[in-house]
C-alpha cells in the first residue's frame, strides 16, 4: 500500500522535502564526526540565553533582458534588486544593519555598463556584474550569489559581538578565515546526504533534538563544514516526517568541539522562533526572518515604479536620448 504525506509549504514555494533518494549519498560525508551511535537523537544540554542575530536577504528581479554585444551576439539579462538585513532577538526583536543593492546582470561574459535610472525624486544606481554562461536562468543565479555574497558579509561583521549567536538564512557560502561562530540553517531537505542508517534518524526527531554531526567536504577540501539536523515543531498526519527540519552547519574550521557546543546551543533555542501557521513555508521559515524579509522587500522600492522606469530608460536609450 502506499501511503500519502504531505508537505506543509505553499505550492508556489516547491516542497520543503524535495530530495532524490534515488542519488547515492555524497561521498564526502562523514557521520562519525560526533559519535559512530545514530541510533537515538541527541537532546542539548542547558545552556544560559543569549541574544540571536538572524541574517537574511531577499531578490527581485525588475526587468529580464536580451542583450546584443558588438559582434550581434544575443545573451540573457536582467536587471536585479536584492536587499540584505539582520534582526537582533533577545527577548524582543529590533532590525539592525541592512542594506539595498541593484545589478544589471548579462551572461556569455558580456560586461554591460552602469545604469542609474529616475524613479519618482529618487536615483537608483544599477551596478553592472556578468556570467560566462547562456543559459537563461544564469543571470538569475548570479543575482543570487551576490546577495549572499553580501549576505556573508553582513553575518561576519554581525558575528563580532560577544556572546551571540549569529544565524544565516541558507548554506553558508563564504570563506571567512576568522573563528566567527555563524551558524547556516537550510530550511530545504534537497538532497541525501546520509545513508539509510542515520537518515532514519532525522523523522524521529522531537522539537529542540537533533542528529550527531557528520562532516560535509568537497573534492577540493575533504573537510568544510560540520552540519546536523534538528527539528523546530511537532508534526502530526497529515505531514510527513521530515516536515520542520532544518540543516544547520558551520565552517570546519571552528573544530569539532566548539561545533558541537553550536549545535547544542542552536537546536535548543531554534524551536522558539519556529515559523508562524501563516507563513508559506512553516515552520521552516522561522517568525524573525519572515517579518525581516517583508522589511527588507518594503526597501527595495515599489516594483511597479522601478520596471516602469527602467522600460521608460530603454526606450529614450533606442531614440538616442541618453
Amino acid at each position: 500500500m502506499v501511503v500519502l504525506r504531505a508537505d506543509p509549504w505553499r505550492p508556489e514555494y516547491g516542497m520543503g522535502f524535495d530530495a532524490g533518494f534515488e542519488d547515492p549519498p555524497v561521498p564526502r560525508a562523514d557521520p562519525t564526526v560526533e559519535t559512530a551511535d545514530w541510533s537515538k537523537p541527541l537532546s542539548p544540554r542547558p545552556h544560559p540565553p543569549c541574544p540571536v542575530w538572524f541574517v537574511d536577504g531577499v531578490r527581485r528581479v525588475e526587468l529580464r533582458l536580451i542583450a546584443e554585444d558588438p559582434s550581434g551576439r544575443r545573451v540573457p539579462g536582467l536587471f536585479g534588486t536584492y536587499a540584505v538585513g539582520s534582526v537582533r532577538c533577545d527577548g524582543r526583536a529590533s532590525f539592525g544593519e541592512h542594506r539595498v543593492c541593484r545589478s544589471v546582470v548579462l551572461g556569455g561574459g558580456v560586461v554591460p555598463a552602469k545604469v542609474a535610472i529616475s524613479v519618482g525624486a529618487a536615483s537608483l544606481d544599477f551596478e553592472p556584474a556578468s556570467d560566462p554562461g547562456t543559459d537563461p536562468d544564469r543571470p538569475l543565479w548570479k543575482l543570487q550569489q551576490l546577495m549572499r555574497q553580501e549576505e556573508g558579509n553582513l553575518a561576519a561583521r554581525t558575528a563580532g559581538e560577544k556572546g551571540c549567536l549569529v544565524a544565516v538564512d541558507g548554506p553558508l557560502t563564504f570563506r571567512d578565515p576568522s573563528q566567527a561562530p555563524v551558524v547556516g540553517l537550510v530550511k530545504r531537505f534537497s538532497r541525501q546526504y546520509l545513508g539509510p542508517e542515520q537518515d532514519s534518524l532525522i523523522g524521529r526527531l522531537a522539537p529542540g533534538q537533533r542528529t550527531p554531526l557528520f562532516s560535509l567536504g568537497t573534492a577540493e577540501q575533504p573537510l568544510e563544514r560540520y552540519a546536523w539536523y534538528t527539528r523546530l515543531a511537532e508534526f502530526a498526519p497529515p505531514w510527513h516526517d521530515h516536515a520542520g527540519i532544518v540543516r544547520c552547519e558551520v565552517r570546519a574550521g571552528l573544530g569539532s568541539e566548539t561545533a558541537i557546543e553550536l549545535a547544542d546551543r542552536v537546536s535548543a533555542v531554534l524551536p522558539s522562533y519556529a515559523g508562524r501557521a501563516s507563513d508559506p513555508r512553516t515552520p521552516q521559515n522561522l517568525a524573525p526572518v519572515g517579518g525581516l524579509e517583508t522589511w527588507l522587500r518594503h526597501r527595495m522600492g515599489h516594483p511597479g515604479m522601478v520596471r516602469r522606469s527602467l522600460v521608460a530608460w530603454l526606450a529614450s536609450t533606442e531614440r538616442g536620448e541618453d
